[in-house]
Protein backbone atom coordinates (compact mmCIF):
# COMPACT_ATOMS: atom_id res chain seq x y z
CA UNK A 1 0.00 0.00 0.00
CA UNK A 2 1.19 3.57 -0.68
CA UNK A 3 2.41 5.94 1.63
CA UNK A 4 -0.84 8.95 1.49
CA UNK A 5 1.23 11.33 2.97
CA UNK A 6 1.94 13.28 -0.18
CA UNK A 7 -0.17 16.44 -1.14
CA UNK A 8 -1.32 16.53 -4.22
CA UNK A 9 0.04 18.72 -6.78
CA UNK A 10 -0.98 22.31 -6.71
CA UNK A 11 -2.79 21.94 -10.41
CA UNK A 12 -5.21 19.23 -8.98
CA UNK A 13 -7.37 20.24 -6.34
CA UNK A 14 -9.81 17.35 -5.68
CA UNK A 15 -12.69 19.69 -4.64
CA UNK A 16 -12.99 21.55 -7.75
CA UNK A 17 -14.48 18.32 -9.12
CA UNK A 18 -18.01 19.21 -10.46
CA UNK A 19 -20.20 16.93 -12.54
CA UNK A 20 -23.38 16.47 -11.45
CA UNK A 21 -26.20 18.79 -11.18
CA UNK A 22 -26.77 21.02 -7.33
CA UNK A 23 -27.37 18.56 -4.29
CA UNK A 24 -31.13 18.35 -2.61
CA UNK A 25 -31.33 20.75 0.29
CA UNK A 26 -30.79 17.81 3.11
CA UNK A 27 -28.23 14.89 3.19
CA UNK A 28 -27.86 12.02 5.68
CA UNK A 29 -24.95 10.58 7.17
CA UNK A 30 -25.80 7.09 8.68
CA UNK A 31 -23.44 6.20 11.55
CA UNK A 32 -23.13 3.61 14.62
CA UNK A 33 -23.61 5.05 18.46
CA UNK A 34 -19.54 4.51 18.61
CA UNK A 35 -19.57 7.25 15.83
CA UNK A 36 -21.40 9.96 17.97
CA UNK A 37 -18.68 11.93 20.05
CA UNK A 38 -16.41 12.26 17.35
CA UNK A 39 -19.15 14.05 14.82
CA UNK A 40 -21.59 15.44 17.52
CA UNK A 41 -19.52 16.49 20.59
CA UNK A 42 -15.86 16.81 18.59
CA UNK A 43 -17.64 18.18 14.62
CA UNK A 44 -15.98 16.11 13.30
CA UNK A 45 -16.10 13.40 10.05
CA UNK A 46 -14.19 10.96 8.63
CA UNK A 47 -12.56 11.38 5.13
CA UNK A 48 -11.87 7.96 3.79
CA UNK A 49 -9.05 7.14 0.36
CA UNK A 50 -11.22 5.75 -2.01
CA UNK A 51 -8.70 2.80 -2.21
CA UNK A 52 -9.88 2.00 1.25
CA UNK A 53 -13.88 2.29 1.20
CA UNK A 54 -15.62 -0.53 1.72
CA UNK A 55 -16.16 -1.25 -1.74
CA UNK A 56 -13.45 -3.32 -3.05
CA UNK A 57 -14.04 -2.12 -6.59
CA UNK A 58 -14.29 1.19 -5.69
CA UNK A 59 -10.99 2.19 -7.82
CA UNK A 60 -11.89 0.10 -11.42
CA UNK A 61 -11.06 1.02 -14.63
CA UNK A 62 -14.14 2.77 -15.88
CA UNK A 63 -12.70 4.31 -19.42
CA UNK A 64 -10.27 2.56 -21.83
CA UNK A 65 -8.22 5.59 -23.24
CA UNK A 66 -7.98 9.35 -22.23
CA UNK A 67 -7.47 10.40 -25.63
CA UNK A 68 -10.56 9.61 -28.60
CA UNK A 69 -12.60 11.25 -30.74
CA UNK A 70 -14.74 13.38 -28.01
CA UNK A 71 -11.14 14.61 -26.88
CA UNK A 72 -8.86 15.61 -30.23
CA UNK A 73 -12.24 16.92 -31.33
CA UNK A 74 -12.66 19.05 -28.38
CA UNK A 75 -8.77 20.21 -28.97
CA UNK A 76 -9.01 20.88 -32.45
CA UNK A 77 -12.15 22.91 -31.60
CA UNK A 78 -10.20 24.83 -29.27
CA UNK A 79 -7.17 25.33 -31.42
CA UNK A 80 -9.40 26.45 -34.34
CA UNK A 81 -10.69 29.43 -32.04
CA UNK A 82 -7.90 30.37 -31.04
CA UNK A 83 -6.02 30.91 -34.36
CA UNK A 84 -8.54 33.11 -35.62
CA UNK A 85 -7.71 35.15 -39.08
CA UNK A 86 -7.92 38.63 -36.78
CA UNK A 87 -5.51 36.47 -34.83
CA UNK A 88 -3.31 35.24 -37.31
CA UNK A 89 -3.01 38.66 -39.12
CA UNK A 90 -2.14 40.31 -35.45
CA UNK A 91 0.59 38.03 -34.70
CA UNK A 92 2.17 37.74 -38.04
CA UNK A 93 2.25 41.64 -38.27
CA UNK A 94 3.88 42.03 -34.80
CA UNK A 95 6.68 39.48 -36.30
CA UNK A 96 7.00 41.23 -39.69
CA UNK A 97 7.70 44.64 -37.42
CA UNK A 98 9.92 43.03 -34.91
CA UNK A 99 11.92 41.90 -37.86
CA UNK A 100 11.58 45.65 -39.67
CA UNK A 101 9.57 43.58 -42.63
CA UNK A 102 7.54 46.64 -44.45
CA UNK A 103 5.10 44.91 -46.30
CA UNK A 104 1.82 44.85 -47.18
CA UNK A 105 -0.14 42.13 -45.38
CA UNK A 106 -2.12 40.85 -48.36
CA UNK A 107 0.72 40.32 -50.09
CA UNK A 108 2.27 38.36 -47.69
CA UNK A 109 -0.63 36.07 -47.44
CA UNK A 110 -0.22 35.88 -51.24
CA UNK A 111 3.69 34.55 -50.98
CA UNK A 112 2.48 31.82 -48.14
CA UNK A 113 -0.08 30.90 -50.51
CA UNK A 114 2.40 30.68 -53.52
CA UNK A 115 4.56 28.72 -51.08
CA UNK A 116 2.84 26.40 -49.63
CA UNK A 117 -0.07 26.04 -52.02
CA UNK A 118 -3.04 26.88 -49.13
CA UNK A 119 -3.65 29.96 -46.88
CA UNK A 120 -1.78 30.67 -43.90
CA UNK A 121 -4.30 30.20 -41.80
CA UNK A 122 -5.42 26.55 -43.50
CA UNK A 123 -1.47 26.12 -42.94
CA UNK A 124 -1.19 26.90 -39.11
CA UNK A 125 -4.56 25.11 -38.79
CA UNK A 126 -3.31 21.91 -40.20
CA UNK A 127 -0.15 22.36 -38.28
CA UNK A 128 -1.11 22.47 -34.73
CA UNK A 129 -4.31 19.82 -35.90
CA UNK A 130 -1.73 17.57 -36.71
CA UNK A 131 0.59 18.47 -33.12
CA UNK A 132 -2.92 18.10 -31.25
CA UNK A 133 -3.19 14.20 -32.88
CA UNK A 134 0.63 13.56 -32.09
CA UNK A 135 0.38 14.80 -28.75
CA UNK A 136 -3.08 13.57 -27.55
CA UNK A 137 -2.42 9.57 -28.79
CA UNK A 138 1.05 9.84 -26.87
CA UNK A 139 -1.25 10.30 -22.98
CA UNK A 140 -1.73 6.63 -22.85
CA UNK A 141 2.06 5.84 -23.18
CA UNK A 142 2.93 8.65 -20.59
CA UNK A 143 0.05 7.02 -18.26
CA UNK A 144 -2.33 4.32 -18.34
CA UNK A 145 -6.04 4.93 -17.35
CA UNK A 146 -5.00 2.20 -14.69
CA UNK A 147 -2.41 3.61 -13.37
CA UNK A 148 -3.92 6.95 -13.36
CA UNK A 149 -7.21 5.92 -11.60
CA UNK A 150 -4.78 3.43 -8.81
CA UNK A 151 -3.13 7.60 -8.24
CA UNK A 152 -5.91 9.37 -7.81
CA UNK A 153 -7.36 6.53 -5.34
CA UNK A 154 -4.38 6.87 -3.23
CA UNK A 155 -4.71 10.89 -3.07
CA UNK A 156 -8.30 11.61 -3.20
CA UNK A 157 -10.40 11.18 0.05
CA UNK A 158 -13.96 11.59 0.30
CA UNK A 159 -17.02 11.99 3.04
CA UNK A 160 -20.11 9.65 2.26
CA UNK A 161 -23.94 10.75 2.75
CA UNK A 162 -26.87 9.91 1.07
CA UNK A 163 -29.85 11.16 -0.37
CA UNK A 164 -32.41 9.71 2.03
CA UNK A 165 -32.83 8.69 5.33
CA UNK A 166 -35.19 5.75 5.52
CA UNK A 167 -33.20 3.01 3.55
CA UNK A 168 -33.54 -0.26 5.26
CA UNK A 169 -30.10 -1.48 4.05
CA UNK A 170 -28.48 1.97 4.98
CA UNK A 171 -29.85 1.44 8.44
CA UNK A 172 -28.59 -2.20 9.12
CA UNK A 173 -24.93 -1.81 6.78
CA UNK A 174 -23.92 1.83 8.51
CA UNK A 175 -26.17 2.57 11.66
CA UNK A 176 -25.87 -0.27 13.79
CA UNK A 177 -28.55 -2.45 12.82
CA UNK A 178 -31.05 0.31 13.71
CA UNK A 179 -29.52 0.86 16.91
CA UNK A 180 -27.20 4.21 15.59
CA UNK A 181 -28.25 7.65 14.53
CA UNK A 182 -28.79 9.72 11.04
CA UNK A 183 -27.15 12.88 11.37
CA UNK A 184 -28.88 15.25 8.38
CA UNK A 185 -26.58 17.95 7.32
CA UNK A 186 -27.62 21.21 5.67
CA UNK A 187 -26.21 21.53 2.05
CA UNK A 188 -26.27 25.09 1.48
CA UNK A 189 -23.78 25.66 4.52
CA UNK A 190 -20.94 27.00 3.19
CA UNK A 191 -18.80 24.06 4.48
CA UNK A 192 -19.99 22.52 1.47
CA UNK A 193 -19.24 24.84 -1.14
CA UNK A 194 -16.09 26.42 -2.95
CA UNK A 195 -15.38 30.41 -2.58
CA UNK A 196 -17.58 31.01 -5.34
CA UNK A 197 -20.30 29.50 -3.15
CA UNK A 198 -20.63 26.67 -5.75
CA UNK A 199 -21.52 23.17 -4.04
CA UNK A 200 -18.59 20.75 -3.68
CA UNK A 201 -20.94 17.86 -3.40
CA UNK A 202 -20.93 15.28 -6.53
CA UNK A 203 -23.75 13.16 -7.06
CA UNK A 204 -22.32 9.47 -7.76
CA UNK A 205 -23.09 7.92 -10.99
CA UNK A 206 -23.60 3.83 -10.79
CA UNK A 207 -22.58 2.02 -13.92
CA UNK A 208 -20.98 -1.16 -14.53
CA UNK A 209 -19.59 -0.75 -18.43
CA UNK A 210 -16.64 1.11 -19.43
CA UNK A 211 -16.68 3.96 -21.10
CA UNK A 212 -14.41 4.69 -24.21
CA UNK A 213 -12.68 7.45 -23.12
CA UNK A 214 -11.76 9.94 -20.09
CA UNK A 215 -14.42 12.60 -22.38
CA UNK A 216 -17.20 9.99 -22.64
CA UNK A 217 -18.32 11.24 -19.28
CA UNK A 218 -16.08 13.20 -16.61
CA UNK A 219 -18.66 12.35 -13.82
CA UNK A 220 -18.61 8.37 -14.80
CA UNK A 221 -14.87 8.61 -14.88
CA UNK A 222 -14.72 9.97 -11.22
CA UNK A 223 -17.58 9.65 -9.43
CA UNK A 224 -18.87 5.96 -10.34
CA UNK A 225 -19.41 3.16 -8.33
CA UNK A 226 -21.21 -0.18 -9.26
CA UNK A 227 -24.87 -0.89 -10.00
CA UNK A 228 -24.96 -3.21 -6.89
CA UNK A 229 -24.38 0.19 -4.69
CA UNK A 230 -27.42 2.13 -5.92
CA UNK A 231 -29.52 1.57 -2.93
CA UNK A 232 -27.10 4.00 -1.21
CA UNK A 233 -28.06 7.04 -3.56
CA UNK A 234 -24.86 8.30 -2.13
CA UNK A 235 -23.08 11.89 -2.79
CA UNK A 236 -19.67 12.92 -1.98
CA UNK A 237 -17.46 15.79 -0.87
CA UNK A 238 -13.93 15.20 -1.85
CA UNK A 239 -10.35 16.59 -0.40
CA UNK A 240 -6.86 15.94 -0.09
CA UNK A 241 -4.29 14.89 2.94
CA UNK A 242 -3.69 18.84 3.68
CA UNK A 243 -7.67 19.00 4.32
CA UNK A 244 -7.28 16.94 7.43
CA UNK A 245 -7.06 18.18 10.72
CA UNK A 246 -6.77 14.91 12.45
CA UNK A 247 -5.36 11.72 11.68
CA UNK A 248 -5.59 8.73 14.27
CA UNK A 249 -2.46 5.80 13.60
CA UNK A 250 -4.38 2.15 14.42
CA UNK A 251 -1.11 0.64 13.03
CA UNK A 252 -3.01 -1.49 9.96
CA UNK A 253 -5.42 1.27 9.91
CA UNK A 254 -5.45 4.92 9.38
CA UNK A 255 -8.36 7.32 10.07
CA UNK A 256 -8.42 10.63 9.10
CA UNK A 257 -10.62 13.28 10.66
CA UNK A 258 -11.86 16.71 8.97
CA UNK A 259 -13.99 19.06 11.25
CA UNK A 260 -17.37 21.07 10.26
CA UNK A 261 -18.66 23.89 11.51
CA UNK A 262 -21.59 23.10 14.12
CA UNK A 263 -24.18 24.92 11.74
CA UNK A 264 -23.80 22.19 9.34
CA UNK A 265 -25.79 20.36 11.14
CA UNK A 266 -30.01 20.20 10.61
CA UNK A 267 -31.09 17.60 12.23
CA UNK A 268 -30.51 13.80 14.03
CA UNK A 269 -32.39 11.12 13.40
CA UNK A 270 -32.45 8.13 16.30
CA UNK A 271 -32.66 4.27 14.92
CA UNK A 272 -35.59 2.08 16.08
CA UNK A 273 -33.39 0.15 18.46
CA UNK A 274 -31.04 3.02 19.83
CA UNK A 275 -30.68 2.08 23.12
CA UNK A 276 -32.04 5.30 26.00
CA UNK A 277 -28.68 5.76 27.06
CA UNK A 278 -27.48 7.00 23.28
CA UNK A 279 -30.99 8.57 23.17
CA UNK A 280 -29.98 11.19 26.11
CA UNK A 281 -26.95 11.10 25.32
CA UNK A 282 -27.44 12.81 22.28
CA UNK A 283 -30.63 14.81 23.29
CA UNK A 284 -28.14 16.36 25.81
CA UNK A 285 -25.27 16.96 23.06
CA UNK A 286 -27.97 18.60 20.62
CA UNK A 287 -28.98 21.22 23.77
CA UNK A 288 -25.86 22.34 24.06
CA UNK A 289 -24.26 22.47 20.83
CA UNK A 290 -27.47 22.33 18.18
CA UNK A 291 -30.19 23.79 19.99
CA UNK A 292 -32.13 24.34 16.43
CA UNK A 293 -31.42 20.92 15.87
CA UNK A 294 -34.49 18.55 16.07
CA UNK A 295 -33.93 15.00 17.72
CA UNK A 296 -36.25 12.09 15.88
CA UNK A 297 -36.86 8.80 15.88
CA UNK A 298 -37.14 6.25 12.57
CA UNK A 299 -40.14 3.82 13.70
CA UNK A 300 -40.37 0.72 10.91
CA UNK A 301 -44.24 0.42 9.85
CA UNK A 302 -44.00 -3.28 8.84
CA UNK A 303 -47.24 -3.32 7.12
CA UNK A 304 -46.84 -0.51 4.93
CA UNK A 305 -42.64 -0.93 4.47
CA UNK A 306 -42.38 2.58 5.14
CA UNK A 307 -40.52 4.75 8.59
CA UNK A 308 -42.58 6.77 10.43
CA UNK A 309 -40.70 9.70 11.78
CA UNK A 310 -41.52 11.37 14.96
CA UNK A 311 -40.17 14.38 16.54
CA UNK A 312 -38.73 13.13 20.35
Amino acid sequence: MSDYSADLPDIFNPEDFKFSEPPPPVLYKYMITERVDDVLERNMVRFTHLVDTNDSFEVRKTFRRFAGPKLIKMMKGAVSNMFTPAFIERELKSKMAERGIDLPYAQVKEMFRQQFGMSIEDLLQSQMNGFVGQLLGGLDMVKTPEEFLIEIGSILMCFSLSERWDIATMWAHYGGNHAGVVVAFDTDHDWFKDDKGVSKLQKIKYLDEQNDELFDDLQAAFSSKATDWAYEREWRINTAMKQIDKTIDLGIDKIHLRSFPPEAVHSVILGAKTSDATVEHVRDILKRKYPWAKLQKATPQRMVSAYELQEI
